[in-house]
């Protein structure tokens, strides 16, 4: 800002002809080199902000309704919808849910380029701040250089790094059945007997996020894939059918999650470094190329 002095020209009050003189009283002419804001920058920035925040979960959600498509198309399950159930489902949620069709096929892409060979599955290790709990992150990409140094930079930032904890996990398989509603047949103890003998280690019942009743099989890697071809073949098929068949990380010593005042009661993590973790796990699952991100942390 700066002042400009002038001469100003004034009239006296005297009896008589008016008398005029100069006066060399220094006024302030004002001004400034910054922009003037309007009273409706305010409310812009605030619209732009929210704008953001709304932008950011569209696109976590987005991101999560494409991975629901890859996992839904993950081998053996069928590519068509017309005959794979999981993921006729996935595509009818992504539609509701606002994902357009260039969204839709370029994750039908993604799922097919893992199981034509030209994608690629890559695990990255990690532990968390604190350094009990441990995390690997599950990837699928067509740029592992790209893909590594996104996951390092979100790490990095919330006070987490990589290091290897794969140690700390038993890969094993995982296989959801769903049974028939026409099925006569379909029940635990009916699964169970051939399940076992087929080589699954376990058999349990669950309720599915609609609150269907399914079963989880597992069973080690190397019989996944001869268990999951006995479920998609008659006649267990008129049974069961298969929602899911993947490979899963288990951690071998689970972390509990301890509450206020559980603190003396064993190996453990408070509610406050839980919830710190979290954040980290979605702030990866919200990246494209990762797929999912598991942790030593109980159920």
């Amino acid at each position: 800002m700066s002042c400009i002095p002038t001469s100003i020209l004034q009239v006296t009050s005297k009896a008589g002809p008016s008398r005029l003189k100069f006066s060399s009283i220094p006024i302030c002419r004002c001004f400034s080199t910054s922009i003037r804001l309007e009273s409706g920058h305010n409310r812009w920035s605030k619209i732009r902000h929210k704008k953001g925040a709304i932008d950011k979960e569209r696109g976590a959600l987005f991101a999560k309704l494409s991975k629901e498509i890859i996992n839904s198309m993950k081998s053996p399950l069928s590519p068509d919808p017309a005959f794979n159930s999981k993921l006729a489902t996935a595509l009818q949620r992504a539609k509701e849910q606002g994902l357009n069709k260039q969204g839709i096929e370029n994750a039908m892409l993604r799922a097919k380029s893992v199981n034509d060979g030209t994608g690629q599955n890559v695990i990255y290790e990690a532990v968390a701040p604190g350094g009990k709990v441990v995390m690997l992150v599950e990837c699928l990409t067509s740029n592992s250089a790209r893909t590594v140094k996104r996951v390092k930079e979100i790490l990095s930032k919330n006070g987490a790094r990589t290091s290897p904890v794969l140690f700390m996990f038993n890969k094993q398989g995982l296989i959801t059945l769903r049974p028939e509603t026409t099925s006569r047949e379909a029940g635990y103890d009916h699964l169970f007997e051939f399940a076992v003998e087929g080589g699954a280690e376990d058999v349990r019942e669950i309720e599915s996020e609609d609150g269907v009743m399914e079963y989880e099989i597992t069973t080690s890697t190397s019989k996944l894939s001869s268990l999951t071809n006995l479920f998609s073949n008659l006649p267990h098929s008129n049974n069961y059918s298969i929602q899911s068949s993947d490979l899963v990380y288990i951690p071998i010593d689970p972390l509990k999650i301890l509450e206020e005042g559980e603190e003396d009661k064993g190996e453990g993590i408070n509610e406050e470094t839980f919830e710190s973790v979290m954040k980290i796990v979605d702030l990866l699952e919200e990246e494209g190329d990762v797929v999912k991100v598991w942790t030593n942390l109980e159920d």
